[in-house]
Parts: C-alpha cells; structure tokens; sequence
C-alpha cells in the first residue's frame, strides 16, 4: 500500500519543481499526480508501490485512464523520469 511517505515525497517534489497546478493523492496501493479544471479532476501520472521502495509508473491517456509504462524504480528515479523523458504530462495546459 502507498503511504504517507511517498504522497509527501512526490508532493514535496511538485512544490520544488513549481508545478502548483498538480496534486498529489494516495488511493489504496498508488499515488495519483492530478489537475483540477472546472472542478473535474484529470489524472497526470500514477505510481504504484511494488513493495520496498519500488513503484510502477502509468501514465493517464487523454481520456484520464491509465496506461501502464514498463518503467520500475524508487519514487526519486521515476520523479525523475517523468521530468525528463515525460515532461509534458506535467505542463499546466
């Protein structure tokens, strides 16, 4: 199950990086990076805990449903994934 620990880590990164438009939230065992529009939610990007510190990256397609991406790692190596390879899921458009 994600815990607190990571939705404040990914929080705490979307602060550094100045993306105030994303939010954070855990939903049983993911992270959900969102926006708000109009009072609707759209999913960005998910991160799904494997177990230790292992997470799985999805990305939301352009109707907010998740597509899983073969990348694995700790939350600061898709953090950084995502930032770079996956940059713009994360644009305030």
């Amino acid at each position: 199950m994600a815990n607190a620990f990571g939705e404040s880590t990914v929080a705490r990164w979307l602060a550094e990086q100045h993306l105030d438009h994303l939010q954070v939230l855990t939903r049983g065992a993911h992270l959900v990076v969102y926006s708000e529009e109009d009072g609707a939610k759209w999913n960005r990007i998910r991160f799904t805990h494997l177990g230790g510190q292992g997470y799985l990256l999805a990305i939301a397609d352009h109707r907010g449903r998740w597509e899983d991406t073969p990348f694995t790692g700790s939350l600061p190596e898709l953090l950084h994934l995502v930032a770079t390879d996956f940059a713009w899921v994360l644009t305030d458009a």
